[in-house]
């Protein structure tokens, strides 16, 4: 065997752990703009377009002929604040890793500078991850109460769902077979009803009333106006949050007083 080769007089640092810093940085922002750019059926993205490009080309005019509103969407204020927020919980700890990445770029790179180069690079990579883990935090931390507040919406709009399917599958059903609506939401059986939903969003019984009860001849009763409560979210009864059916009309909101006297009178039956 030869003798073994002359080592180099110079050795070039190592530049891997830097460049693995400041390419993390660049896989959160290409993939916030990528997600943001062209999801949604591109709208962020020729809404960019007709901005930059304005109406007098012919590729922009087919866009606003499409899509008139494209000018005044909120691409800023509320499709990247809303998106930032969604995408928040994968790009934060990503935006974490670019930090670990950069500190340990630097410090290899302080106390071996003869195998580990680019500092400053380790250095703009931090202060990058770190703001954009800054903006990510604040945008999801911000976004919070509006995330519960529309989940609230959801559920409540789930259940006024319901109500109506109740009304119009069962309770309106009886009242034309019968005249009159049931003493109780067990009398829907007699219409073949059972199937219409008895329960709120969060699986809790609806409180059913019949109303306005006219004495008939003998000692028949009949009920002409109903009344159907969920108890809302917070689960009880009789509080601020309770969904109010009349007929078939979320009254929600008013009083009893308030209540249009016309949606107490139910459709007349088929004779």
């Amino acid at each position: 065997m030869g003798e073994p080769l002359t080592p180099p007089d110079f050795l070039m640092p190592k530049l891997g752990p830097p460049l693995a810093a400041l390419l993390c940085v660049i896989l959160v922002v290409v993939a916030f703009l990528a997600i943001w750019i062209f999801g949604n059926d591109m709208r962020v993205g020729r809404a960019l377009l007709v901005q930059m490009l304005g109406d007098g080309t012919k590729l922009t005019q087919s866009l606003l002929k499409a899509d008139p509103k494209l000018p005044y969407y909120r691409i800023f204020s509320y499709n990247a604040y809303h998106l930032g927020s969604i995408l928040s919980i994968g790009l934060i700890p990503l935006s974490l890793i670019g930090i670990w990445l950069a500190r340990r770029a630097t410090r290899l790179a302080q106390s071996d500078p003869a195998h580990f180069g680019g500092s400053s690079l380790a250095k703009i990579s931090l202060v990058l991850s770190t703001g954009l883990l800054l903006i990510f935090s604040t945008v999801g931390i911000t976004s919070i109460p509006g995330a519960i507040e529309r989940g609230r919406a959801k559920r409540i709009a789930s259940t006024r769902a319901m109500m109506y399917e109740l009304h119009r599958l069962a309770l309106q059903k009886y009242y034309k077979e019968y005249g009159v609506y049931p003493q109780d939401l067990s009398d829907l059986s007699r219409v073949n009803a059972e199937s219409a939903p008895q329960q709120d969003y969060w699986q809790r019984n609806f409180n059913y009333l019949p109303i306005s009860v006219i004495a008939s001849k003998g000692s028949a009763i009949s009920f002409s106006n109903y009344k159907l409560v969920s108890a809302g979210p917070d689960g009880k009864f009789a509080t601020d949050d309770d969904i109010l059916m009349v007929d078939g009309v979320i009254v929600s909101g008013q009083s009893e007083d308030d209540i249009p006297t016309t949606i107490l009178v139910p459709e007349k039956p088929r004779q």
